[in-house]
């Protein structure tokens, strides 16, 4: 049974056994134990271009798992199942959520819009057909695909999914959240009047969106990030990376844009930060998984000597690293000409690209190490198989089932969709194999024990409310407005979040 943490009452007379080696092993004890409901839980997406599909139908088996657990409990207390994975949002389980590239996007999605999976699925298979339906040049090492799709299909995402209270909703929202301003002057920073971001402050608990992207800066191997919250160094430990501070007062579709922006297929991002013209690439060329990342920030926000609830790592399926080799710089006297030079650097720029896209294990390496294993708080989920030489921009017309109508028929980018669906589908119910990077448990035994960790990391939280009425109602999004949901399944998905998680209609 979970402990209500540090910060909230423990009657003494609840003596918690210890936990057995084999519980600890085994990660069984790590699941049910909440030290404090307020640790943070993060989830961090990596960038793979198409691929990150497989990454959100990895989080939707999450939420599926996660809808089981919440179920279970509430047997146990009410003896009814009130909840449906269809109606959960990841923003109310994590607290961070990270990502480069097309991650950036998700995150985007599922953190600064507040968006249940399945819509972000029935979106990102749209949007895919949207950026690489249509080439824009077919000559080597340019640009491959316009970018004007993208920015027009995150405008109409933000407009029909905006959180904050606008009649109107533009699709030009910033994405830092503004809590003491409905909308910032035409003049101002989104962030001119917030101060800095404060674990300790209760309305700074709502879920915050991280965008890595790489920029021209002093430092050419960490990545820039743009964050919802203005982060601050302040007496940080001298081992961490320090990455640039604040947060940028850019708009949801220019981040979304920044992130997303790899070189030689899509335009690279200009715009004025402060009175200052930055160009944004693709954070794949910097760090492609950004779980480096997030641990550098949780480290610099909560102290070296706390560990987070859950740092869950969502890779896009492990790439083909076979071919690594590439020609040497042009040597002089053809390294003077001017069209020779610009070809070089563009294939420093590839090289570069390559090793960044394909070192995703290798952080995951270096987390592990941190972690001590993947039995506590550290776990990563990556497709082993199936997707290896898929293309970041690989969209094929093939025969695709529609998860919601259950119509099979083919489709513009159906084999592409097909191909992730069965990939992921094996990866999570296939049995253990070290060979395959398993390390104590196979990927469904991660995906049970991290869904059980955030559903008693939660419910811990809502038992804390009375306590913290300040830091529960921002972390549920009541403070938001946002409107309930429309159709016939209104009334239903309100009294299912609010049967277990409290008063919650507004978020939704």
């Amino acid at each position: 049974m979970a402990g209500t943490g540090t910060n909230s009452p423990r009657p003494s007379s609840i003596i918690t056994p210890a936990p057995r080696s084999d519980e600890i092993a085994s990660g069984i004890a790590w699941a049910r134990e909440v030290k404090d409901p307020w640790d943070p839980s993060i989830l961090t997406l990596d960038g793979g271009g198409i691929r990150g599909y497989s990454s959100l139908l990895i989080i939707k088996a999450l939420m599926v798992e996660i809808a089981k657990w919440e179920n279970k409990m509430e047997a146990e207390i009410k003896g009814e199942k009130t909840f449906d994975d269809k109606d959960l949002l990841p923003c109310h389980y994590f607290d961070y959520m990270y990502g480069t590239s097309t991650g950036g996007l998700i995150a985007t999605m599922l953190a600064r819009l507040r968006m249940p999976v399945d819509e972000c699925l029935e979106i990102y298979r749209q949007v895919g057909n949207d950026l690489f339906g249509t080439r824009r040049s077919r000559i080597p090492l340019t640009t491959k695909y316009y970018h004007e799709p993208l920015e027009r299909a995150v405008k109409r995402i933000t407009t029909d999914h905006c959180p904050l209270p606008h009649e109107d909703c533009d699709g030009e929202d910033y994405y830092p959240w503004h809590p003491e301003l409905d909308s910032p002057a035409e003049d101002a920073s989104p962030i001119s009047t917030m101060s800095s971001f404060s674990v300790s402050n209760p309305s700074h608990h709502i879920c915050q969106a991280i965008c890595l992207t790489a920029t021209h800066n002093q430092s050419i191997s960490e990545a820039y990030l743009l964050r919802t919250y203005p982060h601050r160094y302040v007496n940080v430990a001298n081992w961490i990376t320090l990455y640039n501070e604040g947060a940028d007062p850019l708009k949801i579709w220019q981040v979304t844009r920044a992130t997303s922006a790899a070189p030689f297929y899509f335009e690279q991002l200009e715009a004025y930060v402060r009175g200052e013209l930055k160009i944004f690439k693709d954070g794949g060329i910097r760090e492609n998984n950004p779980s480096g990342a997030a641990w550098s920030e949780f480290v610099s926000l909560y102290g070296e000597r706390r560990d987070p609830a859950l740092l869950l790592s969502i890779g896009t399926g492990r790439p083909n690293q076979q071919n690594d080799g590439f020609a040497a710089a042009w040597p002089a006297p053809f390294g003077r000409y001017t069209l020779v030079k610009k070809w070089s650097e563009k294939m420093a720029v590839f090289r570069n690209l390559l090793v960044k896209y394909t070192e995703g294990e290798r952080q995951h390496r270096a987390m592990m190490d941190t972690a001590r294993g993947q039995n506590t708080w550290y776990k990563r989920l990556n497709v082993c198989e199936g997707l290896q030489t898929m293309k970041l921009d690989n969209w094929e017309r093939g025969e695709w089932k529609n998860p919601l109508t259950g119509e099979e028929k083919v489709v513009v980018g159906g084999a592409t969709l097909t191909r992730m669906e069965k990939a992921v589908e094996n990866y999570l119910t296939r049995e253990f194999d070290h060979g395959e990077g398993d390390t104590y448990a196979p990927p469904k035994v991660m995906l049970e024990q991290a869904a059980e960790k955030l559903v008693r990391q939660r419910r811990a939280r809502e038992r804390s409310k009375n306590l913290y009425p300040k830091r529960w109602e921002t972390f549920m999004g009541e403070h938001l407005h946002r409107e309930k949901p429309r159709g016939e399944q209104a009334e239903e998905a309100s009294a299912s979040i609010a049967g277990g998680a409290g008063d919650q209609s507004a978020e939704r």
